[in-house]
This record gives C-alpha cells, structure tokens and sequence, in this order.
C-alpha cells in the first residue's frame, strides 16, 4: 500500500516546485505502472523541470522526451553533474544514494538548491550496517513511495501554476550506427551490437533486463516502464543471469520478448542459472558482449596505476579473460540452452541475433557470444576514473 505524503510538507514542496527557474527531477525507484509513469511526465510538464534518470532503477521516464536531459547512466555524466549543480529545486523520488549524486554534482559541498526527497528509505536506515550510505540534506522530506507523492505534488503544483511551461527542443539523440556500418566495420563495438539487434527484432515490443557498462544511454530509447528493467547497485558482478531468469519468468506471458546483454565476466560467474531458465521453459534471449575481461577492473587498475605512478600498461593482469578465450556458447549448451556464438563478423551479426529471436519466439533458451572490442561508454567510464583526475 503507497504511503500518503503529510499535508503541510506537500504543500511547501508543492509551492517550491511551482516557484522554480530551473527544477530537475531525479527519477529513481519508480513503480511500473504506466499510469503512475504518465503522472510523473505530467509533473515535469507542469514545472519545465529536466529530467535524470539513473540505469540501477529501470525506466522512470521516456528517454527522448524533451525534458529529459541526461542518463539513464550508471553513475554521474558531465551533463548529470551541469544539470543538478545548476539546479535551483531538486525533487528527487527515491533516486538511490541521493547524498552521494549532490555530494558529487557540487564537489562536496552543499547545494545551493532546495532538496525535496521522496521515499520511505528512512524504514531500513539502522546505525548498524550504514547501507543507506550517506543522509542527504533536505528541506522538505516526504515519507511516502514516489507513486503516492506525484499525484499530489501535481494537484499542488496546477493550484498554484496553472499554465505549464513550454517544452524545449528535443535532445540530439544520435542513437546506434546505421545498418551500413555493419557493412564497413572491421571488428563489433557495443554501438553495432544495438544496431544489429534492432534490425533483428523489427520493431517488435521487448524488456530490456539488463545492460552492461559498455552500452551508452543513447544506443536505445525507453518509453514504457517495462522497456529496461534496471540493475543491482555497487557495481556487483555476477548477478545477471539470474536477474535475468526471474525477470524472465515475470514477463513469460507478457507480449514482450526478455533481454538480456550481459558482460562476459558477470555472465561467466552465474551462468548455471540459465539451466533453471530451461528446466521451466522461460523463453529469455541473452546476448553476451564479450570483451574478454573484467574491464571494469582493468580501469580500476589503470587508476591506482596513475595515483601511485606504475606501469599502466600492466592493468590488464588478472583480469584478461583469453589465452585461452573461453567458448561461452559451449557453456550455455551444456545448460540446456541454443548457444549461438562466437560471433566476431558484423556482418554475420544480424542474422545471428534473427536466429537467436525466432528461437526465443519459439519457447527457447538462447543465448548469443558476440565478441566486441574492449571499452566503456564515455559516462561510466569517467565515473570510474574520475578519481584519478581529481588526485
């Protein structure tokens, strides 16, 4: 049951919102309910606020409308940190580790805007484990889920602004190469990846379970709250395939085809879950980006290189994951599953991933090993190495 937000607090924030130059909404755990992902578009109509979104909590809000000015992203962009720290009012409904996002956006001091925080985070805050990380500075706190507080907020806000705003021109999204590149490429980069599953699935509905780290926020759009389905947080590994088994067995009877692009690392550590995917006859597509590496670690590695003055060249120890490269497909086989791979041809990409989805289609486990080249999104890889640029 959504809590209900308290009135006189509602009404302070609701008036904050109403009064704002520049309000930015930070969309965290947000409900999948379409009506309740509507309201939370009428919200930031209601107020012209810029919208971010974070790739931990799934779709909370359609990534090319007008106002949604950056991520879903793993951890702070550069327009992340220019959007908040200009800011003048920030709502933030239940966005994970919001003291950490301002902490960050202002270079660790307070910020210059008024905070309203929404969330029932509060219920599970102990001196014990501290796993609510830090206590974000708010001026007005409503206990309440985000689905409750909306509403409300929005009633409030049409009192008092009873014209909206206009909306902005839409964000340049360039989105994944065109099919021709696949044509011309030598080796698969992420971007092609989403390029060739686009075209196999021909526009047909899907969830997005999981994405890795290497897949950029502009490769593909959300505009429904089942289009991406989110991640577990802290940068944990292994988790995926059985994220994606559960996922899958949730939208079973849904129209929507399940997806999942796992790295290859996080896929090598939970692939036996894919086993129990078969055994129930959960239909899931899985589609490996194999870099051969715990690249993640790689650029960790290359960070505490620079701090302390070391070859960076040797980052690379310990978490290569070749000589010899590993046939994943052959493991997901030994599961049970229709393994397609290795794939390294863009050319040979396409008609893969339109196997892989026919199979799916039809009742199957399928899984895909495609071997991109190495390296991150420029957002998730600078939140990784921001620490050395700032040492």
């Amino acid at each position: 049951v959504a809590l209900e937000p308290a009135g006189p607090a509602l009404r302070e924030a609701a008036g904050l919102l109403a009064r704002a130059e520049r309000p930015v909404i930070l969309a965290g755990r947000c409900s999948r309910d379409p009506e309740a992902w509507q309201r939370r578009i009428d919200l930031a109509e209601a107020v012209g606020a810029r919208v971010m979104t974070d790739r931990k909590a799934g779709a909370a809000f359609p990534t090319d409308h007008p106002l949604h000015a950056a991520g879903p992203a793993t951890s702070l962009s550069p327009a992340g940190i220019e959007l908040v720290a200009a800011a003048d009012v920030i709502l933030s409904l239940d966005w994970i580790d919001l003291a950490g996002t301002l902490k960050g956006a202002c270079h660790g001091k307070a910020p210059a805007s008024k905070v309203i925080q929404v969330s029932v985070d509060q219920y599970v805050h102990n001196g014990w484990s501290m796993d609510y990380q830090g206590l974000p500075p708010a001026d007005v706190y409503l206990m309440a889920d985000p689905e409750a507080a909306v509403p409300a907020l929005l009633a409030g806000v049409k009192r008092l602004r009873p014209n909206a705003p206009p909306l902005p021109a839409p964000r340049d999204r360039r989105g994944p190469p065109s099919l021709s590149a696949l044509e011309t490429a030598s080796i698969i980069e992420v971007p092609l990846l989403a390029t060739a599953l686009k075209e196999a699935l021909g526009g047909a509905p899907v969830s997005m379970i999981r994405l890795p780290l290497s897949w950029g926020e502009h490769l593909w759009d959300f505009r429904h709250p089942l289009d991406f389905l989110g991640a577990d947080g802290g940068g944990g590994i292994g988790s995926g395939p059985g994220m994606a088994v559960g996922a899958a067995l949730a939208l079973r009877d849904s129209e929507r085809l399940p997806i999942a692009v796992l790295g290859d690392g996080d896929f090598l550590m939970g692939v036996t879950a894919l086993w129990t995917a078969v055994r129930n006859s959960i239909p899931l597509l899985v589609v490996i980006a194999n870099n051969r590496s715990f690249f993640n670690d790689e650029l960790h590695q290359e960070r505490v290189a620079r701090e302390r003055g070391r070859p960076m060249e040797n980052r690379w120890i310990g978490q290569a994951i070749r000589d010899p490269d590993i046939d994943l497909a052959a493991m997901t086989r030994a599961q049970g599953c229709t393994g397609i791979g290795p794939i390294d041809d863009p050319r040979r990409l396409v008609a893969a991933l339109t196997e892989a989805v026919a199979a799916v289609r039809g009742g199957k486990v399928c899984v895909v090993d495609v071997r991109v080249a190495a390296g991150y999104d420029p957002g998730a890889a600078s939140g990784i190495m921001q620490r050395a640029s700032a040492g």
